[in-house]
């Protein structure tokens, strides 16, 4: 159990954002900004692709969002539109947290993949990325040094 304003700091650190999202192995920030609504970062994943993002939404303790930065018209059957923390205090010490994501399909393909697979494989993700969360506060690794991220260059 872990009260509200940790869990908020914990998730709104992005330069550190590999103790809550083990989909990202690192963050460079594209923005000058490396703080709440409209920083913008780049997350690299261990298989090697980057995916860019950024903070669309902000309300401190309460919700965080980030949404793709995409290239004007680029989209697929299914594409990711935002994913969210949600925080509500459970008691004093407790905090319910609640992890959304939304997406949209696009033709016959992306609706029948949305359809049939889209839920179970965001359920998959969503579940590994609470526990990632839930196990960084269980264990020593919340209190170890991290790497830091470092500005973008181009």
């Amino acid at each position: 159990m872990v009260p509200q304003e940790e869990v908020w700091a914990l998730l709104s650190d992005i330069r550190n954002a590999g103790r809550w999202n083990s989909a990202w192995s690192s963050i460079v920030f594209t923005s000058k900004q490396t703080h709440g609504p409209d920083t913008r970062f780049r997350a690299r994943t261990d298989g090697g692709e980057t995916f860019e993002f950024v903070i669309s939404a902000w309300v401190v303790p309460e919700y965080i969002e980030f949404t793709p930065v995409r290239e004007d018209g680029e989209r697929y059957g299914i594409t990711l539109e935002s994913q969210a923390f949600r925080l509500e205090p459970e008691g004093e010490e407790a905090t319910r947290v609640e992890l959304m994501a939304r997406a949209s399909t696009h033709g016959v393909k992306g609706w029948l993949l949305g359809l049939l697979f889209w839920r179970g494989y965001q359920r998959q993700g969503l579940n590994a990325a609470l526990e990632k969360l839930e196990g960084a506060f269980s264990s020593e690794e919340f209190d170890e040094p991290q790497e830091e991220a470092t500005p973008a260059t181009d």
